[in-house]
């Protein structure tokens, strides 16, 4: 009787410990399922996209290109053209090309909306060589994990069913319209390396400032006031536009009144130019970036830049023109 009960003890046991088995097995095989893929999502080399293909929200998913035209990246909207930023094209094709999944959150089509991967939300941006399409993908929402403190954006391969999330914030990097991602410099260079600036003014009016490495700044000669001076390089050593002015024509502009030339040493000399429309509206027009016209009244660019001589002389001092 004994034995009995004890034999029946042990097969109890070995049942307990068998049917443990297979639920570990099972789960390890679902793990396993979901942790499985292939981390690369698109491989290519950031030298061979010749072409960007971009559907965004922020463009309400009207299609256009950024085409790579001898190493200067253009914004192609029909027959309209227009410079791009080339820095942060180039951020965004890095970040394709070094894309890599860290989980598989769905592998089905009913759950794209959750990650806002279907086709008709999110951002899809197609890459291009100049053979062949190198890569495809729709970029949809993004999430901050509180407890890791890293952010992760949900990504989808456009020919496949599978959602991933990528670490960074993807979304908020391609989700731009035309405008947000056009060349906004007006000037860009290190304010150690300006030597001279020269500006007119209309009615004869202009003034010269020169870095004299014995007196330092002047204008027209006479010793500036040098926090103003050093606020002034400060503020135009990078200078960039806000809003765009499409509607002027690039001729009116090359020969408007207002006048300022930065020169300098490791660079080549820029012409900025400003003008005080009919209606009062400021303009502002830069060599640097020949194919755009800035408002001037948006950040107050205008004044930033054409300012008055009156401001830069010393207490006491009289600057003439």
């Amino acid at each position: 009787m004994y034995k009995r009960k004890r034999t029946s003890k042990v097969l109890y046991l070995l049942f307990v410990v068998l049917l443990t088995a297979v639920v570990i097995n099972k789960i390890s095989q679902s793990k396993k399922g979901e942790t499985n893929f292939k981390s690369e999502l698109m491989e290519f080399a950031a030298e061979d996209v010749v072409s960007l293909d971009l559907h965004t929200q922020a463009n309400n998913f009207k299609p256009f290109s950024i085409v790579n035209n001898d190493g200067d990246w253009t914004i192609q909207d029909g027959d309209k053209e227009y410079p791009a930023d080339s820095d942060m094209i180039s951020n965004m094709i890095f970040e394709l090309s070094a894309l890599q999944a860290v989980q598989k959150v769905a592998a089905k089509k009913d759950r794209w909306s959750e990650f806002d991967v279907t086709d008709t939300t999110g951002v899809r941006v197609i890459v291009n060589s100049d053979k062949k399409v190198i890569g495809d993908i729709h970029i949809g929402r993004f999430s901050y994990n509180q407890n890791t403190r890293k952010p992760k954006t949900y990504v989808r391969l456009t020919k496949e069913k599978d959602v991933f999330a990528v670490e960074g914030y993807l979304s908020m990097t391609f989700n731009r319209d035309i405008n947000g991602l056009r060349d906004k410099s007006v000037f860009r260079g290190n304010r150690n390396d300006i030597s001279r600036i020269s500006v007119s003014y209309p009615a004869d009016s202009s003034f010269t400032l020169i870095n004299d490495e014995a007196s330092g700044w002047t204008i027209n000669g006479e010793p500036v006031d040098s926090t103003y001076m050093s606020n002034y390089l400060e503020s135009i050593s990078y200078t960039v536009g806000t809003e765009f002015r499409d509607d002027v024509e690039i001729p009116v502009m090359t020969s408007a009144p207002y006048s300022l030339i930065i020169e300098g040493i490791n660079m080549t000399s820029v012409e900025i130019r400003g003008l005080i429309d009919t209606d009062g509206s400021k303009l502002i027009y830069s060599n640097a970036n020949g194919a755009t016209v800035f408002n001037g009244d948006t950040g107050d660019l205008f004044n930033k830049i054409f300012i008055g001589p009156g401001m830069l002389k010393p207490k006491g001092i009289l600057i003439q023109n």
